[in-house]
């Protein structure tokens, strides 16, 4: 078990403290405070402060037996103090914060029962010893009752993880937030001071006065008055003392097997005969003691009655005073709690037994201070229920979403519906600013969002850059400039429609978008860092999210519409939408590019400026899609026969022949977009297979192969076969163009490739 746990379950120093970092001996001492054994004794100790000396009134044992109690009790005092110095000395955070005050409280507490021990009654022989106990233990209450709770669920907690270490991730993941604790922790602490306060003065202002104490002593006095007019050997007037007297007695007389009756009169004749049973007939006169002597002078018959003893030393009393039973015949009645009621007044006294009371009194603490128990457990878990419904839950959703950001920025962001708390609209709106930075950052973004959520500290969007693997894709939207000039404002509406449909169709197929150009996109599909390429499909996603884009573009009826703008077709007749892509892999960094002020998250490298080039390059070709050697060795050997290689060329900036490949994208005449959606039960590559036949295909790669091995003549004559069946067949048309510039004759240091003449 660990400290922090025992921490949290004792209650012995505020949550929110850091551990101590001291002495070696500092940290073995409250190693040991804080050891199960050490908090077992301590629940065991709590539990007997709370209810032990209650149950023990109830019970009512001997009294010789009370010392006993008392010393158990003085013993949870020395175990309270003893635990309150050593976190005194040995724990951070601990002195003078609450907690310190609540054990402070709970020790001192003790103290009425304490003194017992050693015979110290506080407020002795009114009452008041009971009414400081009775304060000290609804103290003891308030104070203790959190530390119950807490050391159970830790008891708990231990089982569990002896029960199953293995779900330790799950009770880590389960842990309540720091504020969720901090929050019920404070909402504890003050119910504790609340019910505490309450319960001690409650109990304190029984020292103020009580209401069975003053009506004794007023009894008394009028027993007084009574006693100086006819307390007298003139036997008519002593009769009136005789008849004032036995009321008296049995006035105070209460379920005792001396006196029997439903009415006064019933029980005071009852009385004479229990005395004319033990008194001399000589002694008796009306039935009753006669002038002068103790009406009950016998031990055992003595401790039956309630009223224990009637004292008198004004005039005509007795020599010693005592005219009801004796004084040592109430030693059996403990002080305290008090078992008995001493009311005096002037010249007399007299002692009540008043010990069902004191059970009664050991019942209610009983249940009082499990109320008090139950009442802080509830009252406190009532109380937190709204703050965690409210407040708590919303926060920890949100810390979570931060948290799950953190370590997957480009995690998938939940939509919740709108609720009516200002808690309910900052989640949505940090929901909102997630999905925000997902689209403004985008996959290349995904470390810099990870890095800045997940660290302590200032902002930091300039993290360095990291090298990565990715297949490139470069979009072009055709004849933009005429389109802008045209469409003015609609321009935006243009550009944006046809983004959806491209970063629709990549995203479907496992890649993302990166940075929009005005009328050009770049997109990126991750490949791992390390090991071979081969056996992967990706190459065939990338290759078909271009041709659903061209395909969903061309039958979109709202970017028709913004097509047959009169401007448009005006300056461009017979205008549709029209794009040029390209596709390469390769490394390439990735991070932030930019300043503090602003940044785009992208990609830096020769093969993502190639993959733009290749874009570029589509208007040569006559094509749509123009794709590299090394993309085409990423495809599925399937896919590779649908292919065509329709060059081998040079860049700008590289010496390296760079093999071209196209897909000839089929027509489509389509008028919605649903027309162009994959048939269920059918594959993509079957239902949008090329335009051209296999047969085309390779006879287009014979003359080809022989373009590039220097017999023109024949690929000539390859060629216009081609032309033949197609005769707007771009690519054919353009190894055409270039071979006529030599008049289909290769040069004679013709090395099998060509420079590509444009960027």
């Amino acid at each position: 078990m660990s400290s922090k746990d025992t921490e949290t379950a004792q209650g012995g120093a505020d949550p929110g403290a850091e551990e101590f970092e001291g002495p070696a001996w500092k940290m073995k001492l409250l190693a040991v405070a804080e050891h199960q054994v050490a908090t077992t004794v301590m629940l065991i100790a709590t539990v007997f402060a709370l209810f032990g000396t209650d149950i023990y009134q109830m019970i009512n044992p001997p009294k010789s037996q009370d010392p006993i109690v008392y010393s158990l009790v003085f013993i949870c005092f020395l175990l309270f103090t003893l635990e309150f110095l050593v976190f005194c000395v040995a724990k951070k955070g601990y002195w003078l914060s609450f907690f310190f005050w609540l054990d402070f409280v709970a020790a001192l507490s003790l103290l009425p029962d304490t003194l017992l021990l050693f015979n110290i009654s506080l407020l002795s022989g009114s009452g008041g010893s009971l009414t400081v106990a009775r304060a000290g233990r609804a103290a003891r209450a308030g104070t203790r009752a959190a530390r119950i709770v807490r050391v159970i669920k830790l008891l708990a907690l231990v089982k569990k993880r002896k029960g199953g270490e293995e779900d330790e991730d799950e009770a880590d993941a389960a842990k309540p937030s720091k504020i969720g604790t901090k929050l019920a922790d404070l909402i504890t602490q003050k119910v504790i001071v609340i019910v505490g306060l309450m319960l001690i003065s409650t109990s304190l202002l029984d020292l103020i006065g009580n209401e069975t104490q003053t009506s004794f002593n007023q009894n008394l006095k009028n027993l007084a008055a009574v006693w100086d007019t006819y307390y007298v050997s003139n036997v008519t007037q002593y009769a009136v003392f005789q008849t004032y007297f036995a009321k008296f007695i049995v006035d105070h007389d209460s379920g005792s097997s001396m006196v029997d009756g439903d009415t006064v009169a019933d029980r005071i004749s009852s009385l004479k005969s229990a005395l004319g049973e033990r008194v001399a007939a000589t002694d008796l006169v009306n039935g009753l003691p006669r002038f002068g002597i103790n009406w009950l002078d016998n031990e055992d018959d003595c401790r039956k009655f309630r009223l224990r003893w009637v004292e008198s030393k004004r005039a005509n009393a007795p020599s010693d005073g005592d005219i009801w039973c004796k004084a040592k015949y109430y030693d059996d009645l403990r002080e305290s709690p008090a078992e008995f009621i001493i009311a005096e007044d002037s010249d007399m006294q007299m002692v009540i037994d008043h010990e069902h009371w004191a059970k009664g009194q050991a019942l209610v603490q009983f249940v009082q201070i499990t109320f008090i128990v139950i009442l802080l457990g509830v009252s406190s878990a009532l109380f937190a229920k709204d703050a965690e419904t409210l407040v708590i839950a919303p926060l920890e959703k949100m810390a979570s979403l931060v948290r799950k950001l953190s370590s997957n920025p480009l995690a998938q962001i939940e939509e919740n519906e709108e609720g009516q708390y200002e808690t309910d609209f900052v989640e949505s709106a940090l929901k909102k600013f997630g999905k925000l930075l997902q689209i403004a950052f985008g996959e290349a973004g995904a470390e810099i969002i990870g890095k800045n959520l997940g660290a302590e500290g200032d902002l930091n969007p300039m993290i360095a850059g990291r090298r990565m693997r990715a297949i490139f894709g470069f979009c072009d939207i055709r004849n933009f400039t005429d389109c802008t000039e045209c469409l003015q404002e609609e321009v935006m509406v243009f550009v944006n429609r046809i983004a959806e449909y491209v970063h629709r169709a990549v995203k479907d197929n496992e890649g993302a978008p990166n940075k929009n150009i005005g009328d050009a996109f770049l997109l990126a599909w991750r490949l791992p860092d390390e090991g071979e390429l081969t056996g992967l499909t990706i190459g065939d996603s990338a290759l078909r999210s271009f041709i659903r884009t061209i395909l969903e573009t061309s039958a979109c009826p709202d970017l028709r519409k913004m097509t047959e703008n009169p401007k448009i077709q005006e300056r461009l007749p017979g205008y549709r939408v029209k794009m040029g892509f390209g596709l390469h892999v390769g490394w390439a960094i990735e991070g932030a590019i930019g300043s503090t002020l602003k940044i785009d998250a992208s990609y830096l490298s020769p093969n993502v400026n190639m993959a733009s080039r290749l874009e570029a390059a589509t208007k040569q070709f006559g094509t749509a899609i123009l794709i590299s050697g090394q993309f085409f060795r990423l495809l599925s050997a399937d896919v590779q026969e649908m292919c065509r290689k329709i060059d081998r060329v040079t860049v700008k900036g590289s010496v390296e022949p760079l093999e071209l490949y196209t897909y000839d994208v089929p027509p489509s005449e389509a008028t919605t977009v649903e027309e162009v959606q994959l048939e269920p039960g059918v594959s993509f590559w079957e239902q949008f297979a090329p335009s051209t036949s296999s047969q085309y295909r390779k006879d287009f790669a014979r003359a080809v192969e022989n373009y590039l091995a220097g017999k023109w003549a024949d690929s000539k004559s390859g060629l216009e076969n081609c032309l033949a069946q197609w005769p707007e067949d771009g690519p054919a048309l353009s190894l055409m163009r270039v071979m006529g510039e030599f008049n289909y004759q290769s040069p004679a240091d013709w090395p099998g490739y060509r420079e590509l003449t444009e960027k």
